[in-house]
């Protein structure tokens, strides 16, 4: 332990800056919407509308033989098809829209044969090729009962496997709390500091025996607080809720309590640097913006990374936020243990080291 807090001075002063910040932060409608509602408002959202298996939408026309074994088929498949039957026209306009997947047509040939006409559209590329390979698997399976081959030349065995299924909410979870712990180190950070700055209350601190490190980090120890407890709620209500998996129950919990701690860390070195550099809240909030929007958009927090264009990819792949929802899912999602970790630690490590140096040689009392 320093110096600084053998003394008791600094520590009483530690001790009450914490508390008074902490005091700041509960009354400031701005932490609890950002903190605490936004996130909780987004995994309410993500884990209703990301529980369902996604399915594919077939249309077929009202004035075919609904009689025919094709379609007889596909409407036994309701586990991962929905079968839409209206008329033709209606059809093809949502097949326009992405609403339908693929428009089947079967007409009778000769000798008993049937023809299969599928229509899709360039509107859902992926749904296209999922309505092929179902419709092409539909249509061997009917060849060989038709054509009376009991024992085709060719078989397929399947094994499974125990798996768990990943849903949206065990991807967006994670990501919420990477935006919760981000808000709070920057935006808390920032327009808490401009407004001690503008009340001058902090250059009265500096007037005092308190030294600046005590300021700073009885302002990053209140911080350090309102994380964890977002956190600690986001997971809970993720839990309890939604059935959100932690691999490894408790542990993976401290884990994560461990992983927050040390992005909160990091993170309020973006919060120092832009407050040293900003007099009053007009000049904060465009720097504020062009630090977080682009890491809430392109750093993992809504969607994956994966699907960004390529060249942009290596830019959002090593952004600070991505090292840290990296390193959540890795414990959370992949089931990972906290060593495998330590390469995200790293990435944000180098970025908290570089902000930090930034913020010591801008940051100002007044």
């Amino acid at each position: 332990m320093s110096k600084q807090f053998r003394k008791p001075g600094q520590w009483k002063a530690y001790l009450w800056l914490t508390y008074s910040s902490l005091r700041a932060q509960t009354r400031n409608p701005a932490t609890f919407f950002f903190g605490f509602i936004f996130p909780i408002v987004f995994i309410s959202i993500f884990g209703v509308i990301g529980g369902g298996t996604p399915k594919v939408t077939i249309g077929i026309p009202s004035n075919i033989d609904q009689n025919n074994p094709i379609v007889q088929v596909l409407k036994k498949q309701s586990g991962y098809i929905t079968v839409n039957q209206a008329d033709e026209a209606s059809l093809e306009k949502e097949l326009k829209q992405g609403k339908v997947s693929g428009i089947i047509k079967v007409t009778s040939g000769t000798n008993s044969s049937y023809v299969v006409n599928l229509l899709t559209s360039s509107a859902n590329a992926i749904q296209t090729a999922q309505v092929q390979g179902i419709m092409r698997g539909i249509i061997d399976q009917q060849n060989l009962a038709l054509s009376g081959v009991i024992e085709p030349p060719i078989t397929i065995t399947q094994q499974e496997i125990a798996g768990r299924q990943v849903r949206y909410i065990d991807f967006a979870l994670p990501g919420q709390i990477g935006f919760s712990i981000l808000s709070t180190a920057i935006f808390g950070t920032v327009f808490g500091l401009i407004y001690l700055k503008k009340a001058l209350v902090l250059k009265r601190m500096f007037a005092t025996p308190t030294k600046a490190m005590t300021i700073l980090l009885s302002q990053g120890t209140s911080r350090l607080i309102v994380a964890l407890l977002q956190t600690i709620l986001i997971l809970v209500i993720g839990v309890v809720v939604f059935k959100f998996y932690l691999p490894h129950g408790i542990i993976t919990l401290l884990e994560l309590i461990i992983l927050s701690a040390f992005g909160l860390v990091a993170f309020l070195g973006f919060g120092y640097f832009i407050a040293g550099l900003s007099s009053d809240e007009n000049a904060a909030s465009p720097l504020t913006n062009l630090i977080t929007l682009p890491q809430f958009l392109l750093s993992g927090t809504f969607f994956p990374t994966d699907s960004l264009p390529a060249w942009l990819q290596p830019v959002a792949n090593n952004l600070p936020l991505s090292y840290f929802n990296l390193a959540v899912r890795k414990v959370t999602t992949e089931g990972g243990t906290f060593h495998e970790t330590y390469p995200y630690l790293l990435g944000l490590l180098i970025w908290g080291l570089i902000m930090y140096i930034l913020a010591s040689r801008t940051f100002k009392w007044q």
